[in-house]
């Protein structure tokens, strides 16, 4: 089997298996939200038996309670109290009396995840969807705190929106179509969303009383956080390489990862050969850390030479 045909060998930003033959990290995140939000429909327990006061009355229009949105929304008396976990696990809960606010997530993150899989590794997506809610959450908290509120918050919105500015910014004229009737180009999706948010954060600054039940602060968090990671071209994989550490049963490099990157070139092919093939196994391990945008001018123009050297062999 040629050296360019192997599956670690692939020189652009995508996963190393065809999405066409397996999930992709996109599937996989909406299988989770989806498989969450049937747990929390079927998972739950009288309002009545919740210890916080009002819950007597709360359970005339709530009689029941999802279990896991107890454990695990974004609750900041609860954060306060050390559970920080919260703050991403919030990120894949919805609301149960709502099933549209799951749809249009998941509606949005399939399509813009999918693209934006052509520029990013399936690992940086993972960290830029996890990441994202993060920033959201500790954004909706710190609204919360500044009010002197504690209403908890659900939903992968914050992230999702993080998501939609990324492909607005890369892709801005690209069209959405909404309510499946009126295409609008991407940047105005995302500058619409951005209002439709700000406005009443707006309000709430001014004194006035906003009970919309939409955490719209997260929602302007993540397209914040959104936005910067796109203008600065930020890589978040690197951060989070001692994450994959803890898998034991991680695939290990198939060639020996040399970190000389400027070696003496050989005299002969059969050494030359194989000093190529070390220099292929360095800059293909960036690759797939940090994204096809991260090699230098001379790291990609080695990385061309290798492909025709080793095509033309066979």
């Amino acid at each position: 089997m040629g050296f360019e045909s192997r599956d670690y060998a692939r020189t652009d930003d995508r996963s190393y298996a065809s999405p066409a033959s397996r999930w992709t990290v996109v599937g996989w995140l909406i299988a989770v939200n989806v498989a969450v939000y049937i747990v929390q429909c079927v998972w739950t327990q009288p309002v009545r038996d919740l210890d916080f006061p009002g819950a007597d009355r709360l359970e005339m229009f709530v009689p029941r309670y999802s279990v896991l949105d107890r454990w695990f929304s974004l609750d900041p008396a609860k954060i306060l109290q050390g559970q920080l976990w919260r703050l991403t696990t919030y990120d894949f809960l919805h609301a149960r009396e709502n099933i549209y606010h799951i749809l249009f997530n998941m509606m949005v993150l399939f399509y813009a995840g999918r693209k934006l899989l052509d520029r990013y590794t399936e690992r940086e997506f993972l960290w830029l969807y996890l990441v994202s809610g993060l920033v959201s959450g500790v954004a909706y908290v710190g609204w919360q705190l500044a009010f002197r509120e504690m209403v908890p918050a659900i939903g992968a919105s914050g992230a999702v929106a993080a998501i939609m500015v990324v492909y607005a910014f890369h892709w801005p004229w690209d069209r959405w179509v909404i309510f499946f009737v009126l295409p609008v180009p991407a940047i105005w999706v995302a500058v619409g969303a951005a209002i439709f948010d700000l406005y009443p954060m707006l309000l709430k600054l001014g004194g006035s009383p906003v009970a919309s039940g939409v955490a719209h602060v997260a929602h302007i968090g993540g397209m914040a956080f959104g936005y910067l990671y796109a203008s600065n071209a930020w890589s978040l994989s690197p951060w989070f390489n001692w994450v994959t550490t803890l898998n034991p049963f991680r695939r290990r490099p198939r060639l020996r990862v040399l970190r000389d990157e400027t070696p003496e070139r050989p005299r002969g092919n059969d050494r030359y050969e194989r000093q190529l093939r070390e220099q292929m196994d360095a800059i293909l391990e960036k690759i797939s850390t940090q994204g096809q945008a991260s090699l230098s001018a001379d790291e990609q123009s080695l990385l061309n030479e290798a492909s025709r050297y080793f095509r033309n062999r066979g």
